[in-house]
């Protein structure tokens, strides 16, 4: 277990220690360096960030806060698994979620050119990177700028944290190119419908979109 390069990614920490020991841990999580079922042991962990206990105890806390660790009584944390039940109903919960927001985001008169513009500079960083984390990371960057409009930071919490919970099964994915190459062209499209103020036009793109993702997640872990 390593966590010093996304420690020192994460460099200058300007948070408190608690929420960048979470943010780390997260990380890690997410882009599977800690994967599901592997215990989480205070000790090594505050060894590899150079913290006491007390942040990584707080960071064990809202990690299981989000669905991203589970604490056990006498065992200690440990990195959550999803079964396939759990991921469909994540994803189901994501679409109903996000459905809603670019509904809101693109009815409600607020679908900026500034908006679109973020946006555009987002989905063409996607088209040319070739990491998978930072592909994930700028699917989600997408998708949260296009709901800005619907002024809802809760839902956008709540679709983050869902994002979290499914992105560490959805990353190995972009390493397809015709993955990557789809996902992209379904952003554009997204980006024109929300461009033309198309409120059904988004809508429909979008759930297409997150159906495919879904369908495509849930084939791959039924696999392994």
């Amino acid at each position: 277990m390593d966590l010093r390069a996304i420690a020192e990614e994460m460099q200058p920490r300007s948070m408190a220690a608690r929420d960048w020991v979470f943010q780390v841990i997260r990380t890690a999580i997410i882009r599977g360096v800690l994967p599901g079922g592997m215990p989480l042991r205070q000790d090594e962990m505050s060894q590899a960030l150079s913290v006491s206990h007390i942040p990584v105890r707080e960071a064990f806390r809202q990690l299981e806060s989000q669905g991203l660790v589970r604490i056990y009584p006498n065992k200690g944390a440990v990195v959550t698994k999803l079964t396939l039940d759990e991921m469909k109903n994540i994803m189901d919960t994501r679409i109903a979620l996000e459905l809603a927001a670019i509904r809101k985001a693109v009815s409600s008169g607020r679908m900026t050119q500034d908006i679109v513009d973020e946006a555009t500079v987002i989905c063409n960083e996607f088209k040319t990177e070739k990491d998978i984390n930072k592909l994930e990371d700028l699917n989600l960057q997408f998708h949260l700028t296009l709901y800005k409009p619907a002024q809802n930071p809760v839902a956008e919490a709540l679709i983050d944290q869902l994002h979290a919970n499914i992105d560490r099964y959805v990353r190995p994915c972009y390493s397809e190119e015709l993955t990557h190459d789809n996902t992209y062209e379904e952003h554009m499209q997204l980006l024109e419908a929300c461009k033309s103020r198309d409120v059904e036009l988004a809508y429909a793109i979008l759930r297409t979109h997150l159906e495919t993702t879904k369908v495509l997640l849930l084939n791959a872990q039924s696999k392994m």
